[in-house]
């Protein structure tokens, strides 16, 4: 753990930086792309209810907690109606 936290205390700089949260989303998409590389060898009834659950996890977390992307904010304002936020 403890090289964990020497990482994010040598990135601290970079987070006010322009670029960084692209960088972070093309990580983020080379990320998901080689899961779903690795996903793909097992059988489709067992790799879309796992892809599935994944995305409804994140869009909950989104849902509950209000930190969606910016571009998806006019979606999840009309799903956050009928779950709980924690702000209500």
């Amino acid at each position: 753990m403890h090289y964990v936290e020497k990482l994010f205390q040598s990135l601290q700089p970079l987070y006010n930086q322009p670029w960084f949260p692209y960088a972070i989303g093309v990580l983020g998409l080379i990320f998901a792309y080689s899961v779903y590389q690795s996903l793909k060898s097992l059988p489709k009834l067992v790799m879309y209810p796992i892809i599935m659950a994944t995305v409804v996890i994140i869009s909950l977390n989104w849902i509950y907690n209000r930190n969606e992307p910016e571009i998806l904010t006019p979606v999840v304002n009309m799903i956050a109606q009928f779950l709980p936020t924690r702000g209500a």
